[in-house]
């Protein structure tokens, strides 16, 4: 490879960057990796403006070319962050992610989680949403596992987050208008982003492609690490 290339891990909403723990170690062999941090941060009400705090963390690690790999929310933020800085992208992953907006019924149950988490904290709702974003057939031991290990995320950054997610525009064009490999990482059991209509996604360019994996919900680098390392590894292969 004859440039220097980053790989930046960016986790997804209600959850921090040890999500990428159970995967990171096997993917350094292919580059350095680098995973922020956004889970307490509440400085930041739109997609936008966390695409802009990834890009003063690239600055402060003094990252140059980047293949962002986002997951669920972060898909958005590598989404905003590409449609913003192109020239630093190399490659981008959507891993259990999409480029399309919510819909006014989403939107409406996302501000009802919103006041929830204002009024009741962040307990009651990762124990609700935690067995929604694994497949139905992940272990209850290890679903409480992932409750125990989130549980204690500060509740307003959960709300502000939830806020940038809300109102995020559709950005399918940044995969239309594709000028770099881009790959669509997906659960096949995957519940909150669905993985049928996601895959025709990969229409949309011939740059893009799609990897299904196997027994997985929304959370395959939890539930299929291995599956979801060599995903990743061959993207970086194309690169």
């Amino acid at each position: 490879m004859t440039e220097s290339l980053t790989l930046v891990l960016i986790h997804g909403h209600g959850v921090d960057a040890s999500i990428w723990n159970s995967i990171d170690a096997d993917l350094v062999s292919a580059m350095p990796v680098l995973k922020p941090d956004f889970s307490r941060l509440t400085t930041r009400t739109t997609i936008e403006g966390y695409a802009e705090e990834l890009m003063n963390y690239l600055r402060t690690v003094q990252a140059n070319r980047v293949v962002l790999v986002g997951h669920s929310m972060g898909g958005y933020i590598a989404l905003a962050f590409a449609e913003r800085y192109p020239a630093l992208v190399a490659g981008l992953v959507l891993y259990h992610s999409t480029p399309t907006a919510d819909a006014t019924d989403r939107r409406e149950q996302r501000q009802k989680t919103i006041d929830e988490l204002r009024t009741q904290g962040t307990a009651p709702f990762i124990e609700k949403q935690m067995p929604k974003v694994v497949a139905p057939s992940y272990p209850a031991d290890k679903v409480e596992q992932l409750i125990d290990r989130y549980r204690t995320l500060p509740a307003d950054a959960l709300a502000v987050g939830m806020e940038a997610i809300m109102s995020r525009p559709d950005r399918t064009h940044v995969l239309r208008d594709a000028t770099v490999p881009m790959r669509l990482i997906l659960g096949k059991e995957d519940q909150v982003i669905p993985y049928e209509k996601t895959r025709e996604l990969a229409d949309l360019s011939d740059l893009i492609d799609v990897t299904g994996i196997e027994q997985a919900g929304h959370l395959s680098m939890v539930e299929q690490p291995a599956a979801s390392v060599n995903a990743l590894l061959s993207f970086l292969d194309r690169l």
